[in-house]
């Protein structure tokens, strides 16, 4: 009887103090670091728990403020996800433990099979990182549930010499606040111990408690042991230290039935998962916390700090073209209303150097400052450039502007384009080349209808048979005979045929010089720089200009690249050719190199081009070739 009343004292004084320490307890709401690498998209997980110190289930979007850097913010998304635990059980040896009932069990072994039957029925779904340690230390270290049976039922430790003391406490709490190998996992302990005879245990496991507590670990404690120990001072210590970190204290002296441990465990394996739209826009350090209101008041968490790079979208034009080139097209060569092409297709890819792809709200082309295109939806990467209002050349400057969902925008480094416009030939035999077939039509049906309106009138006549007789007796008639006239001539001397000879060769020589006493000539090549089989020109003038232009140029050139008025070439008083370009499109380039202003003094051998068509300058006289000079250079000594 006097052993009943002692446990029942027991039992109240740690029911009072457990009702205490409850009373005392405040609604917790616990933010986990948060993830952002789906920024502007912010993550992280929450524990709330009410007043009673358990999980506040089923709470809604609404009741959820974030603060972020002071603004607050809606929760987008909240909801409960199940998560694995992080627990360590810790048997502080001693007699105690080895205790056996009528059949020869003892209560350690009782414990084992109530923890064996335990992790063999907890949700298979969540995989636990259990751990066991002693005084000794670790046993078995994070493993999961079937290696932590094998380990635990071959563990056998000798209660009748050991000393229980804090030390399997304390190895039981680092373990636990190891890092979690996943976020939102929960910490706890469930310590298996008898009573203690240290007089300074009230004291010494306040720094447990302490470390307990900074590092959100749970003890829950299984006082195994005589019933006249449940009002001992090591038992009112172990209920602070379950009842200050969040967990609870059992009472074993033999006759009750152990709790199942997933009653502790199952208001701990939930989490909330939380998201929300950031407002962030500048890179650096910032800082986030939530205000959770419930039906019991509102309640804040603690504020993490965090950093975030964030930097605006980077566009970047795509094989974009350094030059383009509007012609006529190879079928109607002498149009000059329709150039090609009309436009211009560009494309673009956007980086995001911080590493956080978002929406892209607009792009936009520009060429030389002016909107040319702009894309308000997907595709936000093509883009057409309309050339069909060019009709000189010039450079036109590009680039490209791109605006994220966070309204940062960036334009792209700005690309030179030359655009060249290459305009068909003009003047009458152009138009008459463009026109003959229409011109050739026209003039037969203009023909066609002028006979037939003589026809039509009357004017052609036949002669009559009577004229026609007539006509054949005048013929006959002796007095109208034609006389013949003395048509003989004198027959000419050798000297006289020798000198018109000479004459005849001189005219013919004067009318039409010959290729090979021409001063010069240009040899026309083939791209490849092979001679083509076109004649080559003769220099013979003193001045010849080149170009497409009949009127004015006296050596026309038939080629879309060339101007009317393409070049000049002028032979100076000491025999030398001067090269000059007529401000032409395509340009005149000697070996490659554009003609300067002042013109080029060509020199035998150069290579000559008016636009597309290839020459190479040859002189009569060309200069001999100087042969190598080899020098030897007497070592040194």
């Amino acid at each position: 009887m006097r052993k009943c009343l002692l446990l029942a004292v027991g039992l109240s004084l740690v029911i009072a103090q457990g009702r205490m320490a409850r009373a005392q307890t405040q609604a917790v709401a616990d933010l986990y670091p948060p993830v952002t690498s789906s920024y502007p998209n912010i993550a992280a997980f929450l524990d709330v728990f009410d007043t009673n110190g358990i999980f506040a289930s089923g709470l809604q979007p609404e009741v959820v403020t974030i603060i972020e850097d002071g603004q607050n913010l809606p929760a987008q998304t909240l909801g409960e996800t199940a998560v694995p635990l992080q627990i360590v059980v810790g048997v502080n040896q001693s007699e105690g433990l080895d205790i056996r009932d009528p059949g020869g069990l003892s209560r350690y072994d009782r414990i084992v099979q109530v923890l064996s039957g335990w992790v063999q029925t907890r949700p298979t779904d969540l995989p636990d990182d259990l751990s066991l340690v002693s005084q000794t230390g670790p046993v078995i270290n994070h493993a999961g549930p079937v290696d932590f049976l094998t380990g635990f039922g071959s563990f056998k430790p000798d209660f009748r010499a050991a000393t229980p003391n804090l030390q399997s406490l304390s190895i039981a709490i680092d373990t636990a606040a190891g890092q979690t190998p996943r976020v939102g996992m929960k910490r706890a302990v469930l310590f298996i111990t008898s009573h203690m005879d240290d007089p300074n245990i009230v004291s010494e496991i306040q720094q447990y408690i302490q470390h307990a507590r900074d590092n959100k670990v749970r003890v829950f404690v299984w006082f195994v042991d005589g019933d006249l120990y449940g009002t001992t001072t090591s038992a009112a210590a172990f209920n602070s230290l379950a009842l200050e970190t969040g967990g609870s204290l059992f009472l074993f002296s033999g006759l009750e039935s152990f709790p199942d441990p997933e009653t502790y465990f199952s208001p701990l394996r939930r989490v909330y998962s939380l998201s929300y739209a950031s407002a962030i826009k500048s890179a650096g350090e910032h800082s986030l916390r939530v205000q959770v209101d419930l039906s019991s008041g509102v309640i804040q968490s603690q504020e993490h700090s965090f950093d975030l790079d964030v930097q605006p979208p980077n566009p970047i034009l795509v094989s974009a073209p350094l030059q383009i080139t509007r012609q006529a097209s190879a079928e109607d060569p002498f149009n000059t209303k329709v150039l090609l092409p009309e436009q211009q297709e560009l494309d673009i890819i956007v980086e995001f150097p911080d590493q956080h792809p978002r929406p892209l709200v607009r792009t936009t082309l520009y060429i030389d400052g002016q909107v040319a295109d702009e894309n308000a939806s997907d595709p936000f990467d093509h883009f057409t450039w309309d050339l069909s209002g060019y009709a000189t050349s010039g450079e036109h400057s590009v680039y490209v502007e791109v605006v994220d969902s966070l309204g940062m925008s960036k334009s792209s480094t700005s690309i030179p384009v030359t655009v060249t416009v290459i305009q068909p030939p003009r003047g009458p035999a152009v138009l008459l080349a463009r026109y003959r077939q229409p011109i050739t039509i026209g003039a037969i049906a203009i023909a066609a209808f002028a006979l037939l309106a003589i026809l039509l009138t009357g004017r052609l006549r036949f002669p009559s048979l009577r004229k026609a007789r007539a006509a054949r007796l005048a013929d006959r008639d002796p007095l109208t005979q034609p006389v013949a006239a003395d048509t003989t001539l004198p027959v000419p001397t050798t000297k006289d045929k020798l000198k018109r000879k000479q004459a005849a060769g001189k005219d013919k020589t004067e009318s039409k010089p010959r290729l090979d006493t021409a001063p010069a000539t240009l040899m026309r090549l083939a791209p490849d720089g092979s001679p083509a089989t076109d004649k080559p020109l003769a220099l013979f003038e003193r001045e010849i200009n080149f170009g497409t232009d009949p009127v004015q140029c006296n050596q026309v050139l038939d080629d879309p690249s060339l101007s009317p008025l393409h070049a000049r070439l002028k032979r100076l008083e000491d025999g030398s050719f001067l090269l000059l370009d007529n401000n032409s499109i395509a340009g005149t380039w000697v070996n490659y190199e554009p003609v300067p202003l002042e013109g080029y003094r060509l020199v035998h051998g150069d290579m000559v081009h008016f636009g597309r068509l290839f020459y190479r300058f040859i002189l009569r006289n060309s200069p001999p070739v100087s042969e190598p000079v080899i020098e030897f250079q007497k070592p040194e000594a």
